[in-house]
């Protein structure tokens, strides 16, 4: 592998002869590490860190040793220890500023600041601080500006890359679609061989949406691109990630298979971290195949070794599926706690929507309880746990959908999120006889939605205008339409961004309202809001 194989910062001005070992040892870590062989660049990199540790040491010697430090802080995060990690990155960022303060960017130790900042964004996401990560992505994005020439371009498309899984990470998915496919655009036109990255998230946002197709298609690019690239590393997650798009479209066995194909080519690098997620994914494959004995053998180390590398997103997943587990074999007391410690791993990273999918679950749990109860007030009780959990759940799930743009990513979220959650809420309203409320749920299900008018939506209108006469909005005019009528998606003057959140409803006005003090805990539970202010009659 030459040095043009490696795509990486080649830095501005030659640090000189003096320095030659040291670039020789560096170059020839990263290409190691290209390759997978991370435990061999790891010692490789500190034999090349200890020549820039000398009492004459030069802004040439700085900059190589933020080089040096900032490749190691990579490597030990894929090892596993974030700790490490974060160290490493901020003896780099201490190096940059040294060297920037003899030699300002003669030797390219900006470009090397920014990658570092970028680098830690990533850390700081595995560990779910997520403001933290964002300020440091934004820093780096502040330097490379436009991103003019080789090494601020690869450094544009690596940030912009890195706030895409961050947006992700918040839930903003529509501004993570648009900065993947700004990413894209970058990659394509500085090398190819980067265009692997933003497929995957692409992906990922598919996946979010239950678009499995677009998803599959996505990840196979990503795979393809990764080979190209000879990056086995990340073609064997892309191939992971296949698996668990195909576990979620329902096809298990395809699932297990691609999974198993990933793990068997990562087995040759150095990254027990990434093997820690690949054990979650094939427990929950096991699980979801009907073989517990298995997703349980798998799942202990891998939670194992997540919690030590305070890998939080993926760990939440682990213990939930844990929790599955435990829930399947009717041990309900330990699967809600593996349900909370999930739920509290989401709290501190403000997930708000995988809190009430975590609390989907240990409502489908405790009404599976509720099922083996021996009396029928014990039913009754579990029942109404249930419920709590389920109807909390399922107007969180309903409200986060008026944060989508009117399309198809909304309509999907609905069809395959919202509407499912509701359900079952409603299922267990009328197990609980409670017709007050059923009918109250209902009103709230049929309401309509409030329209901003502030400014032209940000969306493609069809190519045709539909044969049917349709109304003009006045200008300016806060208007309702329902939220699946197609005027909202026809014209492209219309006068709204977005949904805004529907009224609170007045079903009855002899009698208080059912609903409203869940609406209530709905908001105080998840900490934002679930319809506006606004009261309307619907009768």
């Amino acid at each position: 592998m030459t040095d043009d194989d490696v795509i990486g910062l080649r830095g501005k001005e030659t640090s000189g002869p003096r320095w030659a070992e040291f670039r020789e040892l560096n170059n020839s870590a990263a290409k190691l590490a290209a390759k997978g062989r991370a435990v061999e660049a790891i010692a490789i990199l500190h034999g090349a860190l200890e020549l820039t540790y000398v009492d004459d040491v030069d802004a040439a010697g700085l900059d190589g040793r933020a080089r040096a430090l900032g490749n190691l802080a990579g490597l030990a995060e894929g090892q596993g220890d974030t700790e490490g990690a974060l160290r490493f990155a901020a003896q780099a960022l201490d190096a940059c500023h040294a060297a920037e303060a003899q030699a300002g960017d003669r030797y390219g130790t900006v470009a090397v600041r920014a990658s570092v900042l970028v680098n830690r964004c990533q850390t700081l996401q595995l560990l779910g601080r997520l403001d933290e990560a964002l300020a440091d992505v934004t820093g780096a994005l502040d330097i490379i500006g436009d991103g003019d020439g080789r090494d601020e371009g690869l450094l544009a498309v690596t940030a912009n890359n890195t706030r895409t899984v961050l947006l992700i990470g918040l839930e903003r998915l529509e501004e993570a679609e648009a900065a993947a496919q700004l990413t894209l655009r970058l990659a394509a036109a500085l090398d190819p061989r980067l265009t692997g990255h933003p497929y995957s998230n692409l992906a990922v946002i598919a996946q979010s949406l239950n678009d499995h197709e677009a998803a599959m298609d996505y990840l196979r690019l990503a795979e393809q691109v990764h080979l190209m690239a000879g990056d086995p590393v990340s073609a064997a997650l892309a191939v992971a990630n296949q698996g668990r798009a195909a576990m979620r479209a329902g096809d298990v066995a395809t699932g297990q298979r691609l999974l198993a194909a990933a793990e068997q080519a990562l087995d040759a690098s150095d990254q027990p971290l990434r093997a820690a997620e690949l054990r979650y994914s094939r427990a929950h494959a096991a699980f979801q195949a009907g073989d517990a004995a298995a997703a349980r053998e798998l799942l202990g180390p891998a939670i194992t070794a997540l919690r030590r590398a305070g890998h939080v997103t993926v760990l939440a997943e682990a213990l939930a599926v844990q929790g599955d587990l435990q829930a399947a074999a009717g041990d309900f007391d330990k699967a809600d706690d593996s349900y909370l410690a999930a739920w509290q791993v989401y709290e501190e990273t403000g997930a708000r929507y995988h809190l009430a999918r975590l609390d989907m679950r240990r409502s489908f749990a405790v009404t599976a309880q509720a099922e083996t109860a021996r009396t029928p007030r014990g039913r009754t009780r579990l029942l109404r746990r249930a419920f709590d959990l389920s109807l909390t759940s399922a107007l969180a799930t309903d409200a986060i959908r008026h944060g989508f743009a009117p399309g198809r990513a909304r309509e999907r979220w609905a069809a395959t999120v919202a509407i499912p959650a509701m359900a079952h809420a409603l299922s267990l309203a009328a197990a609980l006889r409670d017709g007050a409320l059923v009918s109250e749920l209902l009103e709230h299900m049929s309401a309509t939605v409030s329209l901003h008018a502030s400014a032209p939506g940000e969306f493609q209108p069809f190519a045709e205008p539909p044969d049917v006469p349709l109304p003009e909005p006045a200008q300016g005019e806060r208007l309702s339409f329902t939220a699946s009528a197609l005027v909202s998606g026809t014209s492209a003057d219309f006068p709204a961004a977005r949904f805004s959140l529907p009224p609170r409803l007045r079903v009855n006005p002899w009698r208080e309202s059912r609903l409203e003090p869940w609406i209530r805990e709905t908001e105080r539970r998840y900490g934002f809001p679930i319809r506006s202010d606004e009261v309307v009659d619907t009768w």
